[in-house]
């Protein structure tokens, strides 16, 4: 063997000794520069962590905080040299699948490309962004081409072989039926559902009924206790609001029907630990249906 290593070996052994160096081997998920022929890299990650994430991506990182952001590795490849065609890969470590896929989803809209890679891509002319487990992987490029394209896809399949975490959807977002919910609408919010401070994370989607398309949801509690305490303040917050209260049956148990000034009629009523709502109706008699089957679904814990 020659004692002189290649320049790919010594990018190699540099990659090697990052590895070591990283708190959660996010490093390890990236395909040596080996991947296709032609293709290379600096071989220097670099790592942001929550206290410094906003040096990358300033306007966004409140948003990935929001969601568990732990670490973020991210390295640059090149084709012939590093001032010619080049793409750049952001891995984030969410903490967990839930988080993962709750940043995803503030990116999906029904009318965009979806491939599977992961446990889903959304692709465009200028990059891949998927989800698989707690990562998010984003690969950015700077113009188009096929040789780029199919760099962009070859490393974006060589991450999701690397990450251990498997690419099934978190068990929570059951908590809303599929049927007749609006293919790419499923969100998770980690905090403010409603966008009302006081209530926690939990889950929203869009659904049809008739020709009317409107909004189902349920907030996750920790306790039926404090799932009743923001029922009460959800409640408070609409009578503050001069937001009048209708008669409904469509609403059983713990829960009200409301005139809304921005989204139409709201049901809302309480299961346990849970919230189950739809709003944008254009009658609370439009929202019966969906409010019974959220319900239904909900575990009896």
């Amino acid at each position: 063997m020659s004692p002189k290593l290649s320049l790919v070996g010594f990018a190699m052994l540099i990659f090697v000794s990052a590895c070591e160096k990283s708190q959660t081997g996010l490093d390890r998920l990236f395909p040596g520069p080996g991947f296709e022929k032609g293709w290379s890299w600096d071989g220097m990650l670099t790592h942001y962590f929550p206290d410094n994430l906003y040096e990358y991506i300033d306007g966004e990182a409140e948003l990935y905080l929001t969601y568990g952001f732990q670490e973020l590795a991210t390295l640059t490849y090149f084709w012939g040299n590093a001032d010619d065609t080049s793409f750049v890969v952001d891995i984030y470590d969410m903490g967990d699948p839930l988080n993962g896929f709750g940043l995803f989803s503030n990116y999906r809209q029904p009318g965009y490309h979806y491939k599977s890679i992961g446990t889903e891509a959304i692709v465009s002319d200028y990059g891949l962004r998927f989800f698989q487990g707690r990562y998010v992987v984003e690969i950015k490029t700077g113009n188009i081409s096929d040789r780029l394209n199919k760099a962009v896809h070859t490393v974006a399949e060589r991450i999701s072989e690397r990450i251990p975490d498997p690419p099934d959807l978190p068990p929570s977002l059951r908590l809303l039926p599929a049927e007749g919910q609006v293919d790419k609408t499923l969100r998770y919010i980690s905090k403010e559902m409603l966008n009302q401070g006081f209530l926690p994370g939990g889950l929203e989607a869009k659904y049809i009924t008739g020709e009317e398309e409107i909004a189902g949801f349920v907030v996750v509690f920790e306790n039926p206790e404090e799932a009743k305490n923001g029922l009460n303040r959800l409640r408070t917050f609409y009578k503050d609001s001069n937001s009048p209260f209708v008669a409904s049956h469509d609403v059983s148990g713990e829960g009200f029907a409301v005139r809304s000034s921005y989204h139409g009629y709201v049901l809302v009523s309480q299961t346990g630990r849970y919230l189950a709502g739809v709003q944008d109706l254009s009658s609370p008699e439009k929202g019966r249906s969906l409010l019974s089957r959220i319900v239904d679904g909900l575990p009896q814990e």
